[in-house]
């Protein structure tokens, strides 16, 4: 509040000059903005903040990882080469080739080269080079991106996993409220 009174003084006290549209300059750098937001007054004015928040499985796992929760070990493939060496570095014969596209319904996608699927599971790294091969470079159509379709340029490579149950976990932020939600399967819990 005292900085609001004491810069609407300094803004009245320059009116007329080239220093109030220095100031204005000056607070929206100083503030993260630039002069195309500022008021007539030369003051920034607030703006609804908006954030794109999206990140590949291969990250999101690395996130978990680090947090300290257990989770399948795996690489990312650039090339079908790559896969083939991450298959054989990984060495276990049961491994999960997925394709990382921005996209929900992956598993059930099909590629623009008519592959099924978006995650498939192999048995050899062999068999990962050429799974991969199907995928990396490629468009993957699902329900969510219709038939403009998603070009996969990566794929991870993870030791593959038999869980016992799966859970849904998702958090939801509530901006008007400023409220985040939690949601786990059937229930909703309001974090306060």
């Amino acid at each position: 509040m005292a900085a609001s009174m004491i810069c609407s003084r300094a803004s009245a006290g320059l009116r007329g000059s080239g220093l109030r549209a220095a100031l204005g300059t000056a607070t929206a750098k100083v503030l993260g903005g630039g002069p195309g937001i500022l008021n007539n007054h030369g003051f920034q004015v607030q703006q609804q903040q908006q954030r794109w928040l999206s990140l590949h499985e291969y990250m999101s796992m690395g996130l978990l990882q680090e947090a300290g929760i257990s989770v399948p070990h795996g690489l990312v493939a650039k090339t079908p080469d790559e896969a083939y060496k991450i298959a054989k570095e990984i060495g276990s014969k049961d491994l999960v080739v997925k394709a990382q596209v921005l996209a929900g319904g992956r598993g059930k996608g099909t590629f623009e080269g008519g592959l099924k699927g978006g995650v498939k599971i192999v048995f050899s790294p062999e068999e990962a080079k050429d799974i991969s091969s199907k995928m990396i470079g490629k468009k993957l159509f699902t329900k969510q991106t219709g038939e403009k379709g998603r070009i996969c340029n990566q794929v991870f490579i993870c030791e593959r996993r038999y869980p016992r149950r799966e859970y849904y976990f998702a958090i939801t932020m509530e901006r008007s409220f400023q409220v985040s939600n939690v949601r786990n399967r059937s229930k909703l819990f309001n974090l306060l």
